[in-house]
């Protein structure tokens, strides 16, 4: 039995402190949490959790978390990270880039949508030195979707 009792901040640090050991032990053993909807997810799992630039997002937290975190960074490093999702929203949940908004699938059998700048001409509509870029017809952008599977 304790000799002194303990405040409530006491309590909550020393808690705070035992989950920041369990969540280490997880991690040791693979598991991982997302850093937006604190789920547990296994790292063995290529496409549960997207490194987000030092945070780990789970594949179902990318639609919201995405427009918010853009937001937040500068011009290359916003390229950087955004080319890095692209590729692993292809990688591992076989997204398709389109480059004319009119060829979009219907909004009703699309799981994500998101709006990125070109890879190939870095967002100038401009490829190769030549006044048009043929991944983006120009526009400097464009929509990478995820499918909803189909039953």
């Amino acid at each position: 039995m304790p000799e002194k009792s303990e405040s409530a901040d006491e309590i909550l640090s020393r808690q705070q402190l035992e989950l920041d050991r369990l969540k280490d032990a997880l991690a040791l053993l693979g598991v991982n949490d997302c850093a937006w909807c604190k789920k547990f997810f296994r790292r063995t799992d290529p496409g549960a959790l997207f490194d987000g630039g030092g945070e780990l997002i789970c594949y179902g937290c990318i639609r919201e978390w995405w427009p918010q975190h853009r937001s937040q960074l500068a011009g290359k490093e916003r390229e950087n990270l955004e080319g890095k999702l692209v590729f692993w929203l292809r990688d591992y949940h076989h997204a398709e880039t389109f480059k004319d908004p009119a060829k979009l699938p219907d909004p009703s059998l699309q799981e994500l949508n998101i709006v990125a700048t070109c890879l190939e001409c870095h967002g100038t509509g401009k490829s190769l030195g030549k006044d048009h870029c043929r991944f983006c017809e120009d526009r400097g952008t464009v929509w990478v979707i995820v499918s909803k599977k189909q039953a």
